[in-house]
């Protein structure tokens, strides 16, 4: 197995953190560094089109004297490059105003966790590269078969990074991840279908699901028929749902609600922790252990990821809470979301549908979503690639795109049932972080007006 050599190895990223260190000449300094590989494979018009990869280490250095600080980044690994950042880094800090809420260096090592998100066969650059060409072949067979035209885009990243700082505390990882979307249109454009997803491993990626399932809405869709805005009861694919959850979850800061600015803030500086806020059946946790799921095992500063609930039995677990912040308020440090998982059903998907049944618009993704009311958490957002009305747990037709204005927390309040939980990615957020979501149904929605659009 010809593992990655093109990225630095653990001792080697060790060995250019006490480089870094060695050049300092401020009260403290902190090092971070990520050394990457990444590899693309893009394809449209029913034929690959480009195929690409980069090489890039990266080491961010941040000085420090009493109050202020400067940040640098370079990748220039000479000796010479490297101690130009650093001399930089200091000099920004001594122009730089004081910063009361900059954090000293952390001087005990927390206890890692190690974790499984390295997966050695996709390191592997040859055969991530082979099974790329693999899932594009296939996303075009299937295509033509089917006399459609696909476009899809896969990328691998193969990432070792490490964070040392002058008190003593060094800390390193690695991580393995796959994207893979694909969408499928008729020769004319008029109906289209998509789907995503990711793993830690591309043996795991479960494209053939992907691409079928592309393929089913595209020709699912044909057609659509145009419905009056409204609140109808809603079925969201994973993707979907995924969406709507990382909003939810990058919400839960707790100094924005304790500060009064969020949709968790409470009278008289309190929150809305131990509320029950959503459905009794949520329950929304982080664990970089998943099996499934697994993810880095430090955030700021090197602090440990830990298992976290955010939300169990539907009530507010935890809220994120950083160093300054848990300083200034006497409470634990709780690093943000490092993975993503809601707890489902015992059916898949597919298999959910069949057996249980639901009626309603059927989203298969979400497109420009944006903010509208924070205290609310009120977004807007497009339906895309495939809506559809749904009774008996079967598609009876395509439905012309929505807009809609919907809070994450109102979506999760009205869960009426859901499927297993999948490995699956957000179309419109962050597709870096780990998440393992079921389909959602949901007793209203509310879409807001028609989008003309595939």
């Amino acid at each position: 197995m010809a593992i990655n050599k093109d990225i630095m190895t653990s001792s080697e990223l060790e060995a250019l953190s006490k480089k870094v260190i060695s050049f300092s000449k401020s009260e403290w300094c902190e090092v971070n560094i990520d050394s990457a590989h990444s590899a693309n494979l893009r394809y449209a018009a029913n034929m690959v089109t480009t195929s690409g990869s980069s090489v890039n280490t990266t080491v961010h250095i941040t000085s420090a004297n009493g109050k202020k600080s400067g940040s640098v980044s370079t990748n220039d690994l000479s000796d010479d490059g490297l101690s130009r950042a650093v001399k930089k880094a200091e000099e920004i800090a001594g122009f730089a105003p004081d910063n009361e809420e900059l954090m000293p260096p952390l001087s005990d090592k927390p206890a890692y966790k190690r974790s499984a998100q390295f997966d050695e066969s996709s390191a592997d650059t040859g055969y991530a590269a082979s099974e790329r060409a693999k899932v594009a072949e296939k996303a075009i067979k299937e295509a033509k078969a089917r006399q459609f035209i696909t476009a899809g885009f896969l990328e691998t990243i193969v990432s070792r990074f490490a964070l040392r700082n002058s008190k003593g505390l060094f800390v390193s990882d690695q991580k393995t991840r796959t994207t893979f979307s694909t969408t499928m249109r008729n020769e004319d454009g008029s109906s289209s279908g998509w789907n995503k997803r990711a793993s830690q491993a591309i043996a795991r990626l479960d494209s053939d699901r992907a691409i079928n399932r592309a393929a089913e809405k595209c020709a699912a869709w044909a057609s659509p028929k145009e419905m009056d805005p409204g609140v109808y009861k809603t079925i969201l694919e994973p993707s979907a749902a995924a969406d709507l959850v990382q909003q939810f979850v990058w919400s839960l800061g707790a100094r924005e609600a304790e500060e009064g600015r969020s949709a968790f803030s409470r009278a008289n500086g309190s929150t809305a922790l131990g509320e029950q806020m959503v459905n009794e059946k949520v329950h929304i946790y982080s664990d970089p252990n998943h099996p499934l799921v697994p993810s880095g095992i430090y955030g700021e500063s090197g602090l440990a990821t830990e298992q976290v609930d955010w939300v169990k039995d539907g009530k507010i677990a935890n809220l994120e809470r950083n160093r300054y912040w848990a300083q200034k308020t006497g409470k634990k440090a709780i690093p943000g979301s490092s993975n993503i998982i809601m707890e489902g059903g015992a059916q898949l998907p597919e298999d959910f549908m069949a057996t249980a049944k639901p009626e309603g618009l059927l989203i298969t993704s979400f497109w420009y979503i944006r903010d509208v009311d924070s205290q609310t958490l009120l977004k807007t957002g497009l339906t895309r690639d495939g809506l559809f009305w749904v009774e008996n747990g079967e598609i009876k037709h395509g439905v012309v795109n929505f807009r809609w204005n919907e809070s994450p927390i109102a979506v999760l309040k009205n869960v009426t049932n859901m499927s297993k939980a999948v490995i699956t990615a957000p179309r419109d957020g962050w597709d870096g972080i780990p998440m393992l979501i079921p389909m959602l149904v949901v007793s209203g929605f509310n879409y807001s007006s028609l989008s003309d659009a595939v």
